[in-house]
Parts: C-alpha cells; sequence; structure tokens
C-alpha cells in the first residue's frame, strides 16, 4: 500500500528536478520590459519621462535583475547563460540610487515646505519594510534552530548585524536620507548644498573603501565591502540631474542621435576595462594585517562607477524616447523594495535551509516566483504600518461609531488561524515553543469574536442571532466529523493497509469523551466547533430565561477558573478545555466587551496603556513558558490577558489592514483553514519524504498556505456555480 505516497515523492523529486536551458530567461526578461512600451515619433519627445509611475516600473524590472545577479552568484559554475549576471548589478543598483536622489531633489523642487516632516514621512518608507523583512530573517534562524541570547537578539533585530547581507541598501539610503534633509535644511543656497551633499558621499564612500572586508573577509559590520560604496554616488548624480533636468533635457534631444552611439559604446568599452581590472586588480585583494589592497580598490572603483554612471544615462536616453509600462511591471515596481529585501530568503532557503532544488532552472523560477509572492504580502502589511505612522490611514474609531465592518478583526482572524496552524504543525527546536505560546491567543480569539458580534442590547435580537448562529455550527460539527471520518479511514488504507486507527474511534470511552468533553474520535482540533456549540446551546437557555446578561459576568471568573484548575492539575487538559471553561467564559467575555464597548473605548490613554500590556505580556510569556515543569500544556496567564488586549486594540483601530487580502483571507477562509488544516498536513506527509528541508522546517507554512489555497478555489468554484445557476434561473423566468 505504499505505492501512492512513492508515486507522490517521486513526482515532486521529478518537479524539483526539471531542467531547462537557462537562456529562456532572457526573452522572458524582454517580453516583461516591451509589452506595452510606448515609442515617441523622430522629432517627438516623452512628457515627463523620468516620471514616478515610470521611474517604478524601471525600478520593478531593475528589482528582478538584481535577483537573477544573486541567482548567477549563487547557482557559480551552474550558471550557466546567466553567468553575465554576476557583474552587471552593480549597474541595477546604481538605478536605484539614482532615482532615489532624483526623487528626493524633484519633490524638494516643486513642494512647498518639503523638509517639513521630511524624516516622518520618508523615512519610515524604507525604515518599515527593513525591520519587518529583517525580523522575518531573525525569526527564520530561531525556527531553523538558532540559539540566541537576548543581546543577540537585539542586536540582529536593530539591523546591527546583517542576518541578510543584502539589507545594506535600507541601511545607507536612510543614511543618505538623513544627509540630505540636514544639509539642504542647514545651507539654504542649493547649489552649495548640493556641493556639500557630493563631499558627504564622497566622504561615505572613502571611510566604506578603507575599512576593507574585515580581519576575516567576514564584512561584518556595516560599510565592509565594495557594495556599501561603488555605486552610491549616483545618488548624487540623480541629485544633479534633477537640478539641471530642463537644461540636460534640452541638450539631450539635440545631441541625441550623436549621444546614444557614444553611450553605447562608452558602456562596452567600460564594461570590458571593469571586468580586466576586476580580475586583474580586485576589490578583495587586501591581506589583514599585511596588505591593505587600497590602490587596488581605487583602481576598480576608478572604472566601475564611470560605467555605472553612463549606463544610467543610456537608460536615462531611452526613457525620453520610450515609456516603459504594463500591469506586470507596475506591479514589480510597486513592490521593488520588498522584493530587494526577502529575496534572500529564497535564494538561500531554495538551495538548503528551505529544500534543496537540485535544477538550476527550477532554482532560478522557484526563488523569482516565491520572492514575488512574499514582497506582495509584505508590501501589503509594509504600506498599512507606514499609513497608520505618517497619519494617512485613520485607523482609530469614535467611540460609539456605527462601522460597517472591523477591518481589523477580519486581518486578525487570518493571523489567529495561522497560529492555530503552528500548534498542530509546530516548527522546530525552541522556536516551536515560542509559536504555540502565542497561539494559545489564537482559539480564545475567535471565541471572544464570535461573542462580540453576537450581542445584542435586545434579547429577542440576541436570540434570533443565537439560534442562527447554533443551527450553523450544528451543520458545521457534523459535517466536519463526517469529512474527517472519511478521510482518515483512506488515509490509513493508503498508509498502513487496514482500518485499526479508525475503529480505535468507536470504543466507549472515545464516544464519552466525544458526548461530553466534543474530543472528536477522528481529530482533537474540532473540539472548537464542539465547544462553542455547547456555549451557545448554553447562552439560548440563558437567554431564554432572562438571566444571560447577568451570567455572562461569569465569563472572567471562569477563565481564571480554566487557568487554577489546568495548573492544579485537576482533570485532564481537555476535560477543563473542551467542555464549557474555555468555549462559555470567552464567548460571554466578548460580549461583555461588546455590551461596555463605548465606555471602554472612550477611557484615556487607552490606547497607550493596551500598546504597553501587550509588550508586557509579550514578554512574560516567554517567562512562563520558561517556567512551568508542564511546558505548553497549561495556559499561561500572559496569553489570556493577551486575548483580551488584542481585541480591544483591533476595536481601536478598527480600520487597520482595510481593503487588504490579508482581510479578505481573514473574513472568508480563517474558518475553513482552521477545519481543513489537518487534512492537508496529512496529506504533506503522503507527499513528501520526512527528510525534506523545507517540511521538515516550515510545515506550518506550507500547510497553511495550501489550505488557503484550496479554500479560495474551492470558494471561487461555488461562486461560479451559483452565478451560472443564477443565470439559468433568470433565462427560464424571462
Amino acid at each position: 500500500m505504499d505505492t501512492l505516497p512513492t508515486q507522490l515523492q517521486s513526482l515532486y523529486k521529478s518537479f524539483i528536478a526539471l531542467d531547462f536551458p537557462l537562456i529562456i530567461i532572457f526573452p522572458l526578461l524582454l517580453l516583461l520590459l516591451l509589452v506595452g512600451v510606448k515609442i515617441s515619433k523622430r522629432k517627438e519627445w516623452q512628457d515627463n519621462p523620468f516620471s514616478l509611475e515610470t521611474s517604478k516600473a524601471v525600478q520593478g524590472f531593475a528589482a528582478i535583475c538584481i535577483i537573477l545577479h544573486h541567482l548567477s552568484q549563487e547557482l557559480a559554475e551552474k550558471a550557466g547563460a546567466l553567468g553575465d549576471f554576476e557583474d552587471l548589478g552593480v549597474l541595477f543598483v546604481g538605478i536605484f540610487f539614482f532615482f532615489s536622489g532624483y526623487g528626493l531633489y524633484t519633490s524638494l523642487k516643486t513642494k512647498e515646505n518639503y523638509l517639513k516632516g521630511f524624516l516622518k514621512k520618508r523615512l519610515v518608507t524604507v525604515l518599515v519594510p527593513f525591520f519587518t523583512c529583517n525580523s522575518l530573517f531573525v525569526a527564520s534562524i530561531c525556527v531553523e534552530g538558532a540559539k540566541l541570547a537576548p543581546i543577540d537578539v537585539a542586536i540582529l533585530m536593530s539591523g546591527w548585524y546583517l542576518l541578510n547581507s543584502h539589507m545594506w541598501y535600507i541601511i545607507e539610503i536612510a543614511i543618505l536620507y538623513l544627509l540630505f534633509f540636514a544639509i539642504y535644511r542647514l545651507i539654504k543656497n542649493r547649489t552649495a548644498a548640493t556641493v556639500v551633499m557630493a563631499l558627504a558621499v564622497a566622504g561615505m564612500m572613502t571611510g566604506s573603501l578603507l575599512l576593507n572586508h574585515g580581519e576575516d573577509y567576514s564584512c561584518s559590520r556595516w560599510f565592509m565591502g565594495e557594495w556599501w560604496y561603488n555605486a552610491s554616488f549616483l545618488f548624487v548624480v540623480g541629485i544633479i540631474f534633477s537640478k539641471h533636468a530642463e537644461g540636460l533635457r534640452k541638450f539631450a534631444r539635440k545631441a541625441y542621435w550623436v549621444l546614444i552611439p557614444v553611450i553605447v559604446a562608452l558602456v562596452a568599452v567600460l564594461r570590458i576595462q571593469t571586468g580586466y581590472m576586476l580580475e586583474m586588480y580586485s576589490y578583495w585583494s587586501e591581506i589583514p594585517g599585511e596588505y591593505n589592497g587600497y590602490l587596488d580598490k581605487v583602481r576598480c572603483l576608478g572604472f566601475q562607477l564611470p560605467w555605472i554612471f553612463v549606463f544610467v544615462c543610456l537608460v536615462l536616453l531611452i526613457m525620453m524616447k520610450v515609456r516603459f509600462g504594463n500591469p506586470v511591471l507596475k506591479f514589480l515596481g510597486s513592490i521593488s523594495l520588498e522584493l530587494y529585501l526577502i529575496h534572500a530568503m529564497f535564494l538561500h532557503g531554495l538551495h538548503g535551509s528551505l529544500a534543496h532544488i537540485p535544477s538550476a532552472g527550477m532554482y532560478v523560477v522557484l526563488t523569482i516566483l516565491g520572492s514575488i509572492g512574499f514582497a506582495t504580502v509584505l508590501h501589503g502589511f509594509d504600506k498599512h504600518i507606514i499609513a497608520l505612522i505618517n497619519g494617512k490611514e485613520r485607523a482609530s474609531a469614535t467611540p460609539g461609531e456605527k462601522l460597517s465592518r472591523i477591518h481589523s478583526i477580519d486581518f486578525m482572524r487570518i493571523i489567529m488561524a495561522f497560529l492555530v496552524v503552528t500548534i498542530h504543525f509546530p516548527f522546530a527546536g525552541k522556536a516551536g515553543q515560542v509559536f504555540i505560546t502565542y497561539s494559545k491567543v489564537a482559539v480564545p480569539f475567535f471565541f471572544m469574536v464570535c461573542g462580540y458580534f453576537l450581542f445584542r442590547d435586545d434579547s429577542k435580537e440576541m436570540m434570533t442571532r443565537l439560534i442562527k448562529q447554533t443551527k450553523r455550527m450544528l451543520l458545521l460539527y457534523v459535517t466536519s466529523n463526517l469529512f474527517y471520518f472519511a478521510f482518515f479511514t483512506l488515509y490509513e488504507r493508503i498508509t498502513e493497509g487496514n482500518l485499526n486507527g479508525i475503529t480505535a474511534c468507536f470504543t466507549r470511552k472515545a464516544l464519552i469523551d466525544f458526548l461530553l468533553y466534543n474530543l472528536s474520535p477522528f481529530t482533537e482540533h474540532l473540539w472548537f466547533l464542539g465547544s462553542l456549540l455547547y456555549a451557545l446551546v448554553i447562552m439560548i437557555v440563558l437567554n431564554k430565561v432572562g438571566i444571560l446578561k447577568k451570567v455572562m459576568f461569569a465569563g472572567p471568573a471562569l477563565i481564571a477558573a480554566y487557568v487554577v484548575l489546568s495548573h492544579l492539575g485537576i482533570g485532564e487538559g481537555y476535560q477543563l478545555r473542551n467542555a464549557i471553561l474555555v468555549g462559555l467564559s470567552y464567548t460571554m467575555t466578548g460580549m461583555l466587551i461588546r455590551r461596555y464597548e463605548k465606555k471602554i473605548l472612550s477611557i484615556k490613554f487607552l490606547a497607550p496603556a493596551l500598546w504597553a500590556l501587550l509588550v508586557i505580556c509579550a514578554t512574560t510569556a516567554i517567562f512562563e513558558l520558561n517556567g512551568y515543569k508542564q511546558g505548553v500544556a497549561v495556559p499561561f496567564v500572559s496569553c489570556e490577558i493577551l486575548t483580551v488586549v488584542v481585541v480591544l486594540l483591533c476595536l481601536k483601530y478598527p480600520n487597520f489592514m482595510a481593503g487588504t487580502n490579508a482581510e479578505n483571507l481573514g473574513r472568508d477562509y480563517s474558518l475553513p483553514i482552521y477545519i481543513m488544516h489537518i487534512a492537508v498536513m496529512y496529506m504533506l506527509f503522503i507527499m513528501f519524504p520526512e527528510n525534506v528541508g523545507f517540511i521538515a522546517n516550515y510545515g506550518a507554512l506550507t500547510t497553511f498556505a495550501l489550505t488557503a489555497a484550496i479554500a479560495s478555489l474551492y470558494f471561487k468554484i461555488k461562486s461560479v456555480i451559483i452565478t451560472v445557476n443564477r443565470g439559468k434561473t433568470e433565462v427560464v423566468t424571462t
């Protein structure tokens, strides 16, 4: 009966080993760049050729080329046709530096009081993505088993030591922003300010060159390595081009057909000469303690920097005649920063920590697609954080304000659904225990939110809602158990060749636990549905006799009783959790919050108090994790408080993440993900061998993503069927 698992594992191995010539990448790149281009006629020119929209499209293309540059370095001798990108990455970094300087000075020229609030507006646009991505890299090494002291965590989280060396760009661009602000704020004469800016950047480049690569070539500190300085001056070039934009464009138009061949020739010649200098002298010629190699670095920079300069000039000349832009380039341009920052996770992960992709072609494709997908998610998150900081998104609610939806709660639903998955398919090592600790908030959050939306001041209206929700939950509970009965029957036939495990589900004890404690004999995680069902039935009875509004004050007391009894070791853990002590208590607590929401939200200094509690409880939860002999088997006081804090923060900031895919996922798919993820997890056990790195370390991510995809596909098919049937009905009626 092992035929199917073996076949599926062979299919996976065949997929990741699928090879194809990497030269295919080049026509695809041309297609990406040229689709949708608009070319001006012979004596006509593009209006505003370096507009934000066009420059963003070019930067999106440059980001893909930088990924290919890093891929060629990672593949080394296997890079094949991509080997040409190994020395080209610096050109595309130059494009980023140029448009950063150009954009800043253009805004300074055209926007009144541009420097007022500059640091808040501009720095957050790079620092928020930096810290978001950096946190993910720190989390990833913890998941992979790294043991970090608190001081190490602080150093890594701050970015003083870069886990992802590609993030150097953000450090440098943030410093350049600070220099720009200080210099142009203090020096009113803009020509003088530009000269000082150029000198400051030249000084920064010189300091970086003098630092070399460290005593062991580890580049362990900021500004160690030629990538910190070989393209930096293009930032100043961007400022100068913006300052003299009209004059330079007039000159370029007059001499255009002379400049084009000259610049192309210079790009080619300097490319050859740069390659020669890098081979003969190299940036890496120093020998720590013996030879500093400064002259060699100056020689290399002396040809490489002009090469970058003329390449950017060529791009600008082309942009004067050609407007690049299509939906894909526009999209890539919008996520270019996150794409630049996060692709190292897939670049290195698909060569080791996540999985080992033997095919160079599949490695390239999966790295690019994975990076784009992840960058899209991060960009959506970063955008809303930046908007909150800059005050462009009204996140707080006015006490008592009526809202059609609480977007922050929908967003948190998908976060909590993911945390539930990490309980059942934990990450490896200590990181898995940490995730489980914070995952203790997830199911109580769902209970509390359910109670919040069920509560109504009018008892009759509340009864209607309670009955409707009870019917829905009963249907879900029955169908979910039937589904898992069928699923595990099939699973056991495939993997074991018998049904001994399913037969054991129908013992007397299993049936008693099922009826009294909602412990499904097929899969334990369905206790949530049964516990909520019991809570709803109890609340219907309490509401019927007119005492629900009084009894709901017992909600917090029941939570406390659950914590105390669990730590005393009274009864089995599932007996305390699955019946009424969790489902009923948190649901009624959610009702209490809704009942007194207006008073709670009007409390002075509520927001800072909640944020302080969030930090305190998140910290003390880790102390609880390390302090209990039972480990994560018991409830944590910090997490019980944290659940309330998270719900109140959602109510305080109801518009947070409004309109995002994450919000839509939480609203529509969090419950299907909760129900279905165990089945997907067991499917992964069949499909993949146990030693696959990604499944071993990141099974929760895979399970979550696949379950979300399956849920999305199901709802889309259902929507199409409903639409088709509705159309048929309308035709018949007509």
